[in-house]
């Protein structure tokens, strides 16, 4: 999809594009609010807000609509196609589940989050009803977040965390977090009929270690037609049972292949959810944005030469004032002393302050920074003391820098790399979550 066949569909994407297009073309912002609205179809932007307010009145109560697409190729027939389906959750996808928690997530566990609304299987079946079985799959799996509030886990839901200790007649099963209550719940779900003989020994073994086993009216997530769902939790903390079964009591039913929200696409079509569209807009008032600012190359950057090796570079063409040189590098040395052992961080925050060493250097001579300032800024974090921080904290911090960097320096590569070392040091620190 090419960038000019993108058009936003709602008020905020025209207001970005507008945005771009008034410091492109240097307009007046009413002018390309109304170039934008046409861009989308409309006469200007009194009928776009008229048209796009109608339409969102038309939608009823807010829902968040998820989309997930299986694609499958039948290697014997030679065929292939894909099969999308829509769930409406009561928050968006990014709010119920991470990226780094697909891989534990029951039967999402092959699937990628592909846009803020939008998953895709990474496995491909061999017919399409096999497609759909497995998107209905994942749409149990995020209906059960929704409505229970859990997280997928990865933690082993057994008394003292022991293989030995496994719930009885235990069948695929998965683990979940609770976020409110910090605490983790076991989920269940055998074959119908197939813990009947195990009944009193389940019984027994939720006696045995004071843990609360339960089975709620909702049919479940791996096979809602054959299998039976029970969660289990210690109950020796405090822990019960009784919120999640009476909002599961509640539930719509299980979303499976005869009652799901299909969405017709045509052959091989390109299909767009409403998130990819907007991801697409913002992309694209970006880069009409970037044209329009000041140039970029020798006119935003100059040559210097490392102090040690000689070799050419080039950096910024402005000069970040002293303070603010040692405002960044005690943010990244408080990182640097907390994340020695985590190689993805720290590596990357030290190739930052490296780098900010040198064009510091070029930046002032000593009459604007002594000597015993200059080898302060950025190294010498031994010194600073105090309690280790949170990752959380960190990634405040790094953002922190990004926004201090961004506010002294042009827009250049060498600043776009130290703002992507950065980038690259936060995904570290999420994945410490």
């Amino acid at each position: 999809m090419s960038k000019t066949d993108v058009h936003p569909s709602s008020i905020e994407g025209i207001k970005r594009l507008a945005k771009a297009i008034s410091k492109r073309d240097s307009i007046s912002h009413s002018k390309a609010l109304d170039t934008a609205s046409q861009a989308s179809g409309f006469g200007n932007f009194q009928h776009a807000r008229r048209s796009l307010s109608d339409r969102s009145a038309e939608a009823g109560p807010a829902q968040h609509a998820v989309y997930i697409s299986t694609f499958w190729e039948d290697g014997q027939t030679r065929t292939s196609g894909r099969e999308t389906i829509r769930v409406f959750m009561s928050k968006p996808l990014d709010e119920l589940i991470k990226p780094s928690q697909y891989r534990y997530a029951h039967k999402l566990g092959r699937f990628r989050r592909h846009a803020s609304d939008h998953v895709v299987d990474d496995y491909r079946p061999d017919s399409a009803s096999a497609a759909l079985e497995r998107a209905c799959g994942a749409a149990r799996v995020l209906q059960f977040m929704d409505i229970a509030g859990l997280e997928p886990s990865k933690a082993r839901v057994e008394p003292g965390a022991a293989y030995s200790a496994r719930l009885p007649g235990r069948d695929h099963g998965s683990a979940w977090y609770d976020p409110v209550a910090k605490h983790h719940v076991g989920a269940d779900e055998p074959y119908a009929g197939s813990v009947a003989s195990k009944g009193a020994e389940r019984d027994a073994w939720a006696r045995q270690h004071n843990w609360s086993l339960a089975r709620p009216e909702w049919a479940g997530m791996y096979y809602p037609e054959g299998c039976e769902l029970y969660l289990y939790a210690d109950a020796s903390k405090g822990y019960s049972l009784d919120g999640l079964l009476k909002a599961l009591s509640k539930a719509p039913s299980p979303i499976v292949p005869a009652n799901c929200d299909r969405v017709a696409i045509e052959g091989h079509v390109p299909f767009v959810t409403p998130g990819e569209r907007a991801m697409a807009e913002a992309k694209l008032a970006r880069n009409v944005q970037r044209k329009a600012t000041s140039p970029r190359g020798p006119n935003t950057t100059v040559e210097y030469r490392l102090p040690l090796s000689g070799n050419r570079r080039r950096r910024p063409k402005a000069a970040m004032p002293v303070d603010a040189h040692a405002r960044i590098g005690t943010l990244l040395k408080g990182v640097l002393i907390d994340m020695r052992a985590r190689a993805g961080v720290y590596k990357r925050v030290d190739a930052v302050r490296s780098e900010l060493d040198d064009w510091v250097q070029c930046e002032h001579d000593r009459q604007a920074m002594s000597d015993a300032v200059f080898f302060d800024l950025y190294y010498g974090e031994n010194s600073t003391g105090g309690m280790p921080e949170t990752g959380e904290q960190h990634i405040e911090n790094l953002r922190l820098a990004q926004s201090v960097l961004m506010q002294h320096y042009p827009d250049c590569a060498p600043l776009r790399d130290l703002i992507g070392k950065i980038d690259l040091a936060v995904r570290s620190l999420e994945k410490l979550r």
